[in-house]
């Protein structure tokens, strides 16, 4: 009884480390039963994991790399650029346009109503909300990988092939495509993305050697 508690505790700690969450099923591990509590806390885990995972492991992954070595600074090739955004602003502002749509179709169900408001005015406007929500959330979830927080240190190449591709596939939506710039200025964000991490990340590997 005594190791599998040790055991559990460790995969809590080791799993905490690589994915932000504790371990998977250690209600099986700590008591031999699978329980429907285990199952909650392991459905819990795994939601929470997929959005760390996708929107928040960049720095950690580039923590491990300078811990581990992979990665040296050098007081030459590092530069102060390397960690901003260069998506397209209208790339950014999906996200937010998302949140504030769902805030005001919060805001016409829960805030009083003036008594000489048109009922057809308020329908126009949270449909038009609404459709607003579900094409933000269309977008994102059909370029997901423009959302992806890669590490900016050594920045995989699959990586930024996924991000030209993505980027010139945003490009032809019907309503923000013409602002989104032309395809050429997309594959040249998203190499200078991946060139920029990728000569730091070759200069640290130089240094190792």
């Amino acid at each position: 009884m005594l190791l599998s508690l040790a055991w559990a505790d460790n995969a809590d700690v080791v799993s905490r480390a690589y994915s932000g969450t504790g371990a998977l099923k250690t209600d099986f591990t700590r008591t031999g039963v699978r329980t429907k509590a285990g199952a909650i806390a392991d459905l819990s885990n795994s939601i929470t994991r997929y959005f760390r995972n996708n929107f928040s492991d960049g720095p950690r992954q580039d923590a491990y790399d300078l811990f581990l070595g992979v990665y040296l600074p050098s007081a030459t090739a590092m530069s102060s650029l390397l960690f901003i955004d260069r998506r397209p602003i209208m790339i950014q502002s999906i996200p937010y346009v998302l949140c504030g749509a769902i805030l005001l179709e919060l805001a016409a169900f829960v805030l009083p109503r003036t008594t000489d408001g048109s009922l057809l005015s308020m329908r126009i406007f949270v449909l038009f909300w609404l459709f607003v929500a579900f094409w933000a959330t269309n977008f994102i979830m059909k370029h997901g990988k423009l959302y992806v927080n890669w590490p900016r240190l050594g920045i995989p190449s699959f990586a930024v092939q996924g991000y030209n591709e993505e980027l010139s596939s945003a490009r032809k939506d019907l309503i923000i495509g013409k602002w989104i710039g032309s395809s050429d200025n997309a594959r040249e964000r998203g190499s200078s993305i991946g060139s920029s991490r990728l000569i730091h990340l070759e200069e640290g590997k130089k240094r190792i050697e």
